[in-house]
């Protein structure tokens, strides 16, 4: 029996929708138009990855750059006034940069509710091994989930949606936000049972996998405040021997890095998928975002600290600004955005080892590969130092300060008058004219 599909913007289709809410025309298609064996599921699966590889609302610009600049990690150097209004913590509720994320993500979950129902009500389709299935629903299950977590991290509350079904999605609401992170934890646990004998070939660093999904757990659990449970999950990656720290810091940016075994996951591009990132960041791009006075502070801390070497002086900027050198490909746009590494695994146990032997270890076995000098006290403090010098341009120091109420501190002193409201994005506001079950965020 045929289900009839509403697909929104995906490799094999593209259709006229403008908003996740709004109730705009829409391609209707069947299941034996898109999805009719395990070579289309493969080929609906690589549509889910592409919205990653978005620039204008993915991790090929906005998913590292726009946490950076609204945080003490990034300053807006560029011509951007909506990028200039979220360094300043002043967005609008129409803000479009902002509003890129919230659609790029929304398409990316309705694209892996689409995989995830058709195979659920379809377990005949020809083609499939056991496992190859498993691993078809673990990826977009994982996909679903990622979309899920760096939507709450930056709106909130935000619609928890697991259906294709429109009239369901044109009046759906927001789920608070601890809901909306269990789900994202108890999705990464299942996905990792799906994953866990993955036929991926080659492809398992920018696929999701079953270490993948064990990592997005962690992180969740993390943001969550479950530190204990985050760090052991850390733990069972760094003991898995299945991943090892890069000898040198510089390694996991070069061309091809995309495989260093310390890489858990990333996102791939290539020629014709191309990562915005080196061209938002270099003098020789738009110069869009370049490092923060309290970023280069923290890196210069240590003369020794070669962690320092990837950013550099922009010899043109009247204000003597640095930029990011983490990627530099502006030429092919291939370099690859890391989502999770090893030493992100490190840092996770260390937090949940405070105050411990095994917690100034673990700070200092990054700190001894960077050339710095070691701490000899694991503090909290010295845990968010350590993630804002070995991390940062990864996507990591917003959500950082957030979930540990150092935003207002730090923040306010930065740009003056930040409230706890300038901590979360605005809803769209187009969507919340369509749907009259979304609520704005305070402040907007």
């Amino acid at each position: 029996m045929k289900n009839i599909l509403y697909i929104f913007v995906s490799l094999f289709i593209i259709t006229s929708c403008e908003s996740f809410l709004e109730e705009t025309p829409v391609n209707i298609i069947t299941t034996d138009q898109v999805i009719v064996d395990a070579e289309s599921a493969e080929t609906a699966v690589l549509g889910i990855y592409s919205r990653l590889q978005i620039g204008d609302g993915g991790y090929g610009n906005h998913n590292i750059n726009l946490p950076g600049v609204a945080s003490d990690e990034m300053v807006h150097s560029g011509s951007f006034p909506t990028i200039a209004e979220i360094d300043d913590n002043s967005m609008s509720s129409n803000n479009a940069t902002t509003d890129e994320i919230w659609e790029e993500h929304y398409t990316g979950i309705f694209q892996s509710n689409n995989v995830l129902e058709i195979l659920d009500q379809n377990p005949d389709l020809p083609g499939f091994t056991e496992g190859s299935r498993a691993t078809i629903i673990g990826q977009a299950r994982f996909l679903r989930a990622l979309f899920h977590f760096n939507l709450v991290n930056m709106y909130g509350d935000v619609p928890l949606a697991t259906t294709t079904d429109l009239e369901t999605l044109s009046s759906i609401s927001r789920t608070n936000s601890s809901e909306v992170i269990s789900f994202v934890i108890s999705e990464a646990r299942q996905a990792a049972s799906e994953l866990e004998n993955a036929e991926l070939g080659n492809d398992v660093q920018y696929r999701a996998n079953f270490w993948a999904a064990k990592a997005l757990e962690a992180r969740a659990l993390l943001y969550s405040g479950d530190v204990s449970a985050a760090g052991s999950v850390a733990n069972e990656i760094i003991e898995s021997g299945e991943f090892s720290l890069a000898d040198n810091y510089s390694d996991l940016f070069q061309p091809g890095s995309v495989t260093n075994d310390e890489i858990i996951f990333s996102i791939f591009f290539s020629n014709a998928d191309q990562n915005g990132n080196a061209f938002q960041h270099l003098p020789s791009g738009r110069f869009e975002y370049a490092v923060s006075p309290q970023l280069q502070a923290a890196l210069f801390a240590d003369e020794n600290d070669s962690r320092a070497d990837l950013i550099a002086l922009n010899e043109g900027d009247a204000l003597g600004r640095y930029h990011f050198n983490k990627y530099t490909d502006i030429g092919t746009g291939t370099d690859g955005v890391i989502v999770f590494r090893l030493a992100e695994m490190y840092l996770i146990r260390a937090e949940a080892n405070l105050g411990t032997a095994a917690a100034v270890a673990d700070i200092n076995t990054l700190r001894a590969r960077a050339g710095a000098a070691p701490i000899s006290n694991a503090t909290l403090d010295a845990v968010l130092n350590e993630r804002f010098v070995e991390l940062y341009a990864e996507g990591h120091r917003w959500f950082d300060l957030i979930r540990t109420n150092n935003a207002v501190p730090v923040m306010s002193g930065i740009n003056s008058g930040f409230t706890i409201d300038d901590t979360l994005f605005p809803v769209p506001n187009r969507d919340i004219l369509q749907n009259p079950n979304l609520s704005q965020n305070s402040g907007y």
